[in-house]
């Protein structure tokens, strides 16, 4: 009778301590995610007047860091926000300060339409304006400031290399191109990487092919990888079927691994 008390008392122990383990494990993962949860701030940034809603992500070493800025694709405003949310507190986590901008409140639309083209010019003043913000922000290396877009967020990210040369350290394009009116900026761009699924029957894989031909002729830096079983949006969970979990993650980590050396950025260990 003895012994057996004896070992329930010492299995109630133990399940005590694994108890509080598990506690405490899930009190240092909320603590983490909660150091790295995105701030909105509606009224730091504006362009011609409208107010640009943003969210960003600051890590927890001292500053100044290299940034990420994210841009969404063609979608309905906010349609894929929840993941934009995550990518932003893992950069943050990796040692950049993430961004995501909301660049269709320059204009009066607030979903993809047919004559998307007619906004890019007032797309393109957002997202000069929070290149301006950021070098002014002392949490932010104004010198390596990155640009990450999906689908046209990427011909967003693309054009604003070409066309800001001097704000803009490295790019990051997600099944896009290069708008056709900026190729003779092609020379001015900065380290790229594009990234293309091989059957994509949104944006073609010729933009990804030709975008690497004129860097190329250029002589800019730039690396280019294509998935050949992958379609469009293969990263985002709300494309359903086109959507690649192993293929999302080799194309984060490239992501951060080419960020990493184009801004020289070492990441926390």
């Amino acid at each position: 009778m003895a012994k057996l008390e004896l070992r329930n008392r010492f299995s109630g122990t133990w399940r005590a301590v694994a108890q509080a383990a598990v506690i405490a494990l899930a009190v240092a993962i909320w603590l983490f995610t909660r150091s790295h949860a995105p701030h909105s701030i509606q009224s730091d940034l504006h362009y011609n007047g409208r107010p640009i809603e943003e969210f960003h992500c600051v890590p927890s070493s001292p500053g100044p860091h290299p940034a990420v800025i994210m841009l969404h694709g063609a979608a309905n405003r906010g349609a894929s926000n929840d993941q934009f949310v995550d990518m932003c507190s893992m950069l943050a986590a990796h040692g950049y300060y993430g961004e995501f901008i909301e660049y269709y409140d320059a204009t009066d639309n607030t979903d993809s339409n047919p004559d998307a083209r007619q906004n890019f010019d007032a797309w393109f003043g957002a997202i000069h304006a929070a290149l301006d913000a950021l070098a002014k922000n002392p949490a932010v290396d104004p010198k390596r400031i990155a640009i990450m877009g999906f689908s046209q967020g990427a011909y967003l990210a693309t054009g604003s290399g070409a066309m800001f040369p001097g704000q803009v350290a490295a790019v990051v394009e997600y099944y896009g191109g290069l708008l056709p009116n900026l190729r003779t900026r092609v020379w001015q761009m900065p380290p790229t990487l594009i990234l293309h699924g091989a059957r994509d029957t949104i944006i073609p894989l010729s933009e990804a092919t030709d975008l690497d031909k004129y860097l190329t002729a250029a002589g800019r830096p730039h690396e280019f990888h294509i998935y050949p079983r992958s379609g469009h949006g293969f990263n985002f969970r709300s494309e359903g079927p086109r959507y690649n979990g192993v293929v999302a993650e080799d194309a984060w980590n490239r992501s951060l691994r080419f960020l990493d050396r184009a801004l020289q950025h070492e990441p926390p260990r």
